[in-house]
């Protein structure tokens, strides 16, 4: 059995949104992804200033061309943000000062430092900060999956991003504030939408399994793709890591979290443990959790995947 993760930001203590990811440390993760049986990934680089993120798209496809292997393994990014909402809550753990509108003028050096349109795969953005759906559009284009994620859309803005072409929802149920209207929220108004896929995380601290099998049975299996969203904590022991600007701390139970602090930021999942939770705490059969942790994303990337 093997594994197709589309959003990972670090991997076996390996940290790929902090300092620039050795050769030594990139060899370690293309290890333990293998010894994990993941057949492929999108490396995702979060919100930080356009040259933080070029620099870390650059040297990390640096790293992947130096093998056709590794070229297989991860062919292609995601980049996540910074094309948010800038509310607390919704933006999540990305940092407010480097949020700002949507803009194709800014994912130009982006797009060059991914290696051109056929090395980036997906770009998350919130549809209420992309001015007429511009750089969705743009994005769109050029064969790139656009998804939102950290928003707090109107219903409207989410179907107008829809028609112009956004396709995913990036970690539903994440990215969103803690106390909202219990019946027009960002939640509901994306359940509403008949077409958007929904990528998920199945690691029981982003979502209850209760609210994620009742998700997974109202939306479909055939329009949801689990995701592990995981940081540099994956597949390494309980302790602390410091990932970009946080000092992380992780507990036995795989939940991450700033020290100190009681909010999630990133997971610890690996995809194998995401298959055993479908299984174990969803009550999906082996060829349901493979759909998802394997088959629904090689058919949504199967141009970078061959």
């Amino acid at each position: 059995m093997d594994f197709i993760d589309i959003q990972v930001n670090g991997y076996a203590a390996v940290d790929f949104l902090g300092e620039l990811v050795t050769p030594e440390q990139f060899r370690h993760v293309v290890a333990k992804l293998k010894a994990g049986r993941v057949r492929a990934i999108l490396p995702t680089i979060t919100t930080n200033d356009t040259q933080g993120m070029a620099a870390r798209l650059a040297n990390l496809r640096k790293l992947i061309d130096q093998d056709p292997a590794d070229r297989k393994l991860m062919p292609a990014f995601h980049i996540e943000g910074p094309c948010i909402s800038p509310e607390d809550g919704y933006r999540g753990a990305h940092p407010l000062e480097w949020v700002r509108p949507a803009d194709p003028e800014l994912f130009k050096p982006l797009v060059e430092a991914c290696g051109g349109w056929d090395r980036l795969a997906m770009v998350t953005l919130a549809p209420e900060v992309d001015r007429d759906f511009r750089t969705t559009r743009w994005l769109v284009e050029h064969g790139v999956t656009v998804a939102m994620g950290h928003t707090n859309a109107s219903l409207q803005q989410l179907r107008e991003a829809e028609a112009a072409g956004v396709t995913l929802f990036t970690h539903f149920g994440n990215g969103c504030h803690h106390l909202v209207d219990r019946h027009d929220n960002v939640l509901n108004r994306a359940l509403s939408l008949e077409k958007i896929k929904y990528s998920l995380i199945p690691d029981g601290h982003h979502l209850p399994y209760f609210l994620l099998k009742a998700w997974l049975r109202l939306i479909g299996l055939e329009r949801c793709v689990f995701t592990t969203d995981c940081v540099s904590p994956a597949d390494a022991p309980p302790g602390r890591y410091k990932v970009m600007h946080w000092d992380l701390e992780v507990g036995p139970s795989g939940r991450v979290q700033p020290a100190g602090k009681n909010h999630l930021a990133g997971s610890a999942l690996t995809m194998r443990q995401g298959y055993a939770n479908a299984i174990e705490h969803l009550g999906l059969t082996p060829a349901e959790a493979k759909y998802l942790t394997h088959d629904h994303a090689a058919k949504l990337f199967a141009r970078f995947l061959g």
